[in-house]
């Protein structure tokens, strides 16, 4: 039940965070963890690293216009 409360808040801080919708953020996220351990998962370490993909792809792309 914790992790699905904080799974909930990261989808939540994300979608805020980002600018993105909350299904976007829902989908980005599982992609994510689908390939760890959720249960060795440090949620505010996670975050970071969704953010940090996002803002390389979107430089990313940026660069390739």
């Amino acid at each position: 039940m914790n992790n699905t409360k904080l799974y909930s808040q990261i989808i939540q801080d994300l979608s805020e965070e980002i600018g993105i919708s909350i299904e976007d953020t829902k989908s980005l996220t599982n992609v994510a963890l689908s390939s760890i351990d959720i249960k060795k998962i440090n949620y505010e370490d996670f975050k970071e690293e969704i953010l940090t993909f996002l803002v390389i792809n979107m430089f990313s792309l940026i660069c390739k216009l």
